[in-house]
């Protein structure tokens, strides 16, 4: 009897604690990062005085407190990246901007990279000697590095989604001035500035593709950084032609309202 009520103690400690990690607010989540990253710091400077101590007098308690502190210092950096991509996570499912099936990737790419931290705090916990501190370090930064390379990808599909649903909405704008246009007699001035802003939306358009392809060869083994970069430089692109479509949509619909006067 006694062991039935622990256990189901137990199922219901799980479930509470479970109830609590979903009910992580946004805005809760990016507090936890930034306390994360504070504390972080914070041990970063502990360890640098280690190191200096250990340099001034190389006994081998100084020894261990450099190793001692600079654990400290990998696992806060492992609750940081940790706590960063919680955040991402609970921003992406909440965000209304983006597709399910986008969200899907990015929740992807968060589990897998969450794994990784895992498997890198197993590292740690393994670390005995100055030596094995500075490889586990070297291996925390490949890792890093593939974190980025993720979090840029995703970052441009989400820039891409986002591009595409302004240019249809545009897109749509535009038809809807030039049946308006079809109505009035005088209307060649008005047809020149829908067919500008046409012109633009699909340099636009093109623009975003190439975008989407650039952002598609942000990856490991590559050059992710060249490729977001690219990618970025498309977008910005876009974007003017998209400042551009609108001028001329504004133009379109003042003469339009001009000729109702």
């Amino acid at each position: 009897m006694k062991k039935s009520h622990i256990v189901l103690f137990l199922v219901l400690l799980i479930l509470v604690q479970s109830t609590l990690v979903f009910a992580l607010t946004e805005g809760e989540a990016r507090q936890a990062w930034i306390d994360a990253k504070q504390t972080s710091r914070e041990l970063q400077q502990i360890h640098r005085d280690a190191k200096v101590d250990y340099a001034v007098d190389r006994t081998p308690e100084n020894d261990a407190l450099v190793v001692s502190t600079g654990k400290d210092v990998l696992i806060a950096a492992l609750d940081e990246a940790q706590a960063w991509l919680e955040w991402k996570q609970i921003q992406a499912s909440e965000s209304t901007e983006i597709s399910e099936e986008l969200k899907a990737v990015i929740e992807a790419d968060i589990q897998s990279n969450l794994a990784k931290i895992s498997d890198l705090r197993t590292d740690v916990d393994g670390i005995d000697s100055q030596l094995e501190l500075g490889l586990v370090f070297l291996k925390m930064i490949g890792k890093y590095v593939e974190l980025l390379t993720d979090v840029a990808r995703d970052w441009g599909k989400i820039l891409v989604e986002l591009g595409n649903a302004h240019l249809s909405t545009s897109e749509a704008y535009e038809l809807k001035l030039r049946e308006a246009a079809q109505g009035i007699d005088d209307n060649a001035e008005i047809i020149a500035a829908l067919d500008s802003a046409k012109n633009s939306l699909v340099e636009a358009r093109s623009n975003v593709s190439k975008a989407e392809a650039s952002y598609e060869l942000v990856v490991l083994p590559g050059t992710p950084l060249i490729k977001f970069a690219e990618g970025n430089d498309y977008m910005r692109t876009a974007r003017s032609n998209l400042l551009s479509a609108v001028a001329s949509m504004n133009r379109a619909y003042a003469l339009i309202y001009a000729s109702g006067e």
